[in-house]
């Protein structure tokens, strides 16, 4: 399958690599085509406004290459977006084959920025920041698609009513390589760097779709403007053409109407704002939207969304229109047809009058399409997870008192070397102990990881799994505070703590409490007693307490009912000298120790104790 997939995107590539020449050759020859339109454009509108014989011929000629040469800009234009899809597209295609194995840790967007100093799961977890789950799936271009699929790794059970419906969408779009590979990057064309992001009203730290139909207003005084100025200029033309004045009243009339258009321009940007201020109505919009259109969905979720953007209320033809309105717009950008168009016609009248036109006809249906944008992203980057690893669909069940799983692996790890694991875990409290970097901390991490990837309705690295459905508690990478005067071991205390209350309480699910070398900032024999003491007391009511040690006495700790705690254990063997791990879960209690083992390889520890480490 990866194998299958890796050469459908490399076939891809050479395709767009041959279409980028293709469109380059016609960018080129319509480039020079334009110029010499142009020029004669100047020419005979210079003739035809001069006394010479037949100057209303040299006129008539000028004005029709100056508007072919406002249709070769036209065609030109459409040339260059076809070349900057066809660049958002060659980043899109090779990202994937960055994310079947470790390359992709070098995207730029790991979704740091969305951490806070409390998400301290998610920071256990790698789901933000350097190295992340969202580093490696995001698709997302928007601002708002970003946010959405950072809060709800941050958040999992913001989304558990609608976990089965999430889970058919995710299929589905992991089913659909094609599909995502062509979405993302007519968003990713869209959502361009420079551009300003909407902010969401209810907080500022969150871009959302702000726009509000009614809000955009034509003055009176704007269509006296926008009537004024090219009636002026066409009477000034007439006026040449009949000899009644000089041709050089042409200049004066341009100048008057450039003046006239360019001092009110900051008060029409300011009517018009929502309509050309941002990128969700740049008329880059409606390429997502048709490629939408142009796909069939079966889940329910996906055709909701498909649904909203074809149907009855108008949200492609608003689209359609704010495309063409924005075509418009951008003629502003060529500085010589701009400056025209400004003197001659009073260009930003028009388009002010324009714009408040479709957000008469069309605001309505326009709003909500940055929510619909987004949602299509969070979904398509968790389907890129079942693209680039095996994955299956994950059971959850609420009488499921344990976790069963075969061939879980994580999805971060390099699929070429990552090792596997099968496992039945049903007991309220399971000591998982080994040598060091048997792989204690990177199952713990798997377990977790996996367990959010099927809360949010994402396909899960394994064979099999099936678990009920728990708050998930974790406490790995804790540091102290100094500037709070917090030490590592009371910070872990603080954590286990909020287990031991959560717990307490009776909260909605029961809690999995995954901990990592249990209070190893202080000494052995306080450790042992606090363990003994917090072990028992979350490993009731229902919840789950997964806990890595060195800590051997632990193994034969009992839980609060008096059950014995079931163990689980990592081991290494040695092959000529070297240390070897297998990374395989096993039952029972490890047997091996290598931290003398580890010295010795390090020149720290002479080499006859080396022996000591292996029983």
């Amino acid at each position: 399958m990866e194998k299958r997939l890796e050469e459908f995107y490399k076939q891809e590539k050479e395709r767009d690599e041959e279409q980028k020449r293709v469109l380059q050759k016609s960018y080129d020859r319509i480039a020079w085509l334009r110029l010499v339109v142009f020029l004669g454009a100047v020419i005979l509108i210079w003739l035809g406004l001069t006394s010479r014989p037949g100057k209303e011929l040299y006129l008539i000629g000028g004005i029709l290459c100056f508007i072919g040469f406002l249709v070769l800009i036209r065609i030109h234009d459409g040339i260059e977006k076809k070349q900057r899809l066809l660049a958002a597209r060659e980043a899109v295609v090779d990202a994937y084959p960055a994310r079947f194995g470790t390359e992709w840790r070098e995207f730029p967007d790991d979704g740091s920025k969305y951490l806070k100093k409390d998400d301290l799961v998610a920071r256990d977890l790698d789901l933000l920041g350097p190295g992340s789950l969202y580093q490696m799936i995001s698709i997302c271009q928007s601002a708002y698609g970003k946010w959405r699929l950072a809060d709800v790794l941050l958040d999992p059970y913001s989304v558990s009513g609608e976990r089965k419906e999430r889970q058919e969408a995710v299929l589905e779009l992991s089913e659909k390589p094609e599909f995502l590979m062509n979405y993302e990057s007519v968003v990713r064309q869209a959502f361009v760097t420079g551009r300003k992001h909407p902010v969401r009203d209810d907080e500022k730290t969150k871009a959302g779709n702000t726009y509000k139909p009614g809000r955009i207003k034509f003055r009176g005084w704007m269509g006296l403007m926008m009537a004024f100025v090219p009636l002026m200029n066409i009477a000034v033309i007439v006026g040449i053409l009949i000899g009644m004045i000089q041709p050089a009243w042409i200049l004066l009339s341009f100048l008057a109407g450039y003046c006239i258009t360019a001092g009110c321009k900051g008060r029409l940007e300011q009517e018009t704002k929502g309509i050309f201020s941002s990128e969700m109505t740049s008329g880059q919009v409606y390429p997502i939207f048709k490629t939408i259109q142009e796909e069939e969905f079966t889940s329910a979720r996906l055709k909701s969304i498909r649904d909203r953007v074809v149907g009855n209320d108008g949200m492609m033809a608003a689209q359609k229109k704010l495309s063409h309105l924005a075509d418009l717009k951008n003629l502003d950008y060529n500085p010589v047809v701009g400056m025209l168009l400004t003197g001659f016609a009073g260009w930003d009248f028009f388009l002010a009058f324009m714009a408040a036109r479709w957000d008469r006809m069309h605001g309505e249906a326009f709003a909500g399409s940055f929510d619909i944008i987004a949602e299509l992203e969070e979904l398509g980057s968790l389907a890129v997870l079942s693209i680039v690893r095996p994955t299956c669909i994950p059971e959850l069940d609420e009488n499921e008192k344990g976790i069963r799983f075969k061939e879980l692996a994580h999805p971060l790890l390099d699929p070429e070397t990552v090792i596997a694991n099968d496992g039945d875990l049903e007991s309220p409290l399971t000591i998982l102990t080994g040598s060091n970097m048997s792989g204690k901390t990177t199952f713990l991490r798997t377990v977790a990881i996996n367990l959010v990837l099927s809360y949010i309705g994402a396909g899960v690295v394994a064979e099999e799994f099936c678990s009920g459905y728990r708050k998930l508690f974790t406490s790995m990478r804790v540091q102290d505070d100094v500037a709070g005067g917090i030490s590592t071991f009371y910070a872990e205390i603080l954590r286990i703590k909020e287990m031991a209350e959560y717990i307490r309480k009776g909260g909605a699910a029961p809690a999995l409490c995954l901990i990592d070398e249990i209070f190893k900032g202080t000494n052995s024999a306080d450790r042992i007693v606090g363990a003994e003491e917090a072990l028992k007391r979350l490993s009731v009511d229902g919840s789950m307490v997964i806990v890595s040690t060195h800590d051997f006495e632990l193994c034969s700790l009992k839980q609060a009912n008096g059950d014995p705690a079931e163990n689980k254990h990592f081991e290494e063997s040695y092959e000529d000298d070297k240390l070897v791990f297998d990374y395989k879960m096993k039952d029972g209690p490890c047997t091996t120790r290598n931290a003398k083992a580890l010295l010795t390889l390090a020149g720290l520890m002479e080499s006859e104790v080396a022996a000591d480490s292996v029983n």
